[in-house]
This record gives C-alpha cells, sequence and structure tokens, in this order.
C-alpha cells in the first residue's frame, strides 16, 4: 500500500462499535462498506450520472493469478460484494 494511501481500519469488534457504514465519496461515484448485523460486511460501488465505467476485473486465487475482466460495462452502475470475517 502506497505510503500516501488514507487508511480507516474497520475492527469488526462487536465490543467497539463502529460506524455502520463509511462512505468515500470522488467525482463520478461513491464507495461504501456496511457492516450487517452478522458482522459480514457488504463493499459497494456506485456510479452516479456524471461517472461511467470504463473497465472492470476481478482477481481469482484457482488458478493463482487468474485474472477476468468485467463484461458489460457499458449500463453498469452498481457492482457489490459481500464479505465474511473468520472471526
Amino acid at each position: 500500500m502506497a505510503e500516501t494511501a488514507k487508511v480507516i481500519k474497520l475492527e469488526g469488534n462487536p465490543n467497539k462499535p463502529e460506524s455502520a457504514e463509511h462512505i468515500i465519496e470522488f467525482p463520478g461515484g461513491s464507495i461504501s462498506v456496511c457492516r450487517t448485523s452478522k458482522n459480514e460486511y457488504w463493499a459497494h460501488i456506485e456510479v452516479n450520472q456524471d461517472g461511467k465505467v470504463v473497465g472492470g476485473r476481478m482477481d481469482y486465487d484457482n488458478p493463482p493469478g487468474d485474472v477476468r475482466t468485467i463484461d458489460d460495462l457499458d449500463e453498469l452502475h452498481h457492482i457489490a460484494v459481500r464479505l465474511k470475517t473468520s472471526n
């Protein structure tokens, strides 16, 4: 990670409550991370009317280094994944 990166670390510790949602807004869209009641997280990328998706990829570990492009980007405006922690 670049030394100039702004890092927001979510601990997922129920004994130390944190905001249920964190949002980064930028020209063209936003990124949000939302904690669920089961201590999972939704990560959302939202494209607003000023933005347009011009590229996308998904990186897989099986086989190692497997990188796949995301097709049909012309009308894509939202993508989300739900993450479960090992805790």
